[in-house]
């Protein structure tokens, strides 16, 4: 390869590399640098899917124990926290890909207590094994944080994602 073309490769890096530190990408929208003063809210919202039943049905309660997310993607936003009505409330059944989740929250103290879900997965190992490790991460999270603004479960979009679309569609319903 020539210099002249060592150069010109160089050169195009260089343009590349100062437009990309020019700008951020944040949920897929890209951002200035030196953001203005208005702010974007996005709100997910839960829509009633049904799915077929299978036999791999599977209900888990809830603990407090912290539990770490090894990486994220994105959050889900909606109610803020502490704005809830006490009781016991269960959100949508949201199927995506690998099956269906449904969750149930119970607010005490306007505080959320515990989450319980009832989590259908397609009968696939795989899907089981996911299921069985994000599920816990996105329950201690949620009691945590208490609210659905967590990061989903790196390796488990789909669950993550069917699974704070649920918890939300309960939130909403206890927005006091």
């Amino acid at each position: 390869m020539s210099s002249r073309a060592k150069a010109a490769a160089a050169l195009a890096s260089l343009g590349i590399l100062g437009l990309g530190w020019g700008t951020a990408t944040a949920n897929g929208s890209t951002l200035a640098l030196n953001p203005t003063t208005s702010t974007t809210t996005t709100s997910t919202t839960a829509t009633p899917s049904t799915t077929e039943s299978t036999p791999s049905a599977r209900t888990t309660t809830s603990t407090s124990s912290p539990t770490a997310s090894s990486g994220s993607s994105s959050a889900s936003s909606g109610s803020s926290a502490g704005t809830y009505a006490d009781g016991t409330y269960t959100g949508s059944t949201v199927a995506h890909r690998y099956g269906s989740v449904a969750v149930t929250v119970t607010i005490q103290g306007r505080q959320i207590t515990s989450v319980t879900e009832n989590v259908v997965s397609d009968g696939e190992r795989k899907s089981n094994q996911i299921n069985s490790r994000a599920v816990p991460t996105l329950r201690s999270e949620v009691v945590a944080a208490n609210s659905a603004s967590v990061s989903t479960v790196s390796g488990a979009t789909y669950t993550s994602k069917a699974y704070l679309t649920s918890l939300q569609s309960a939130l909403d319903q206890a927005v006091a």
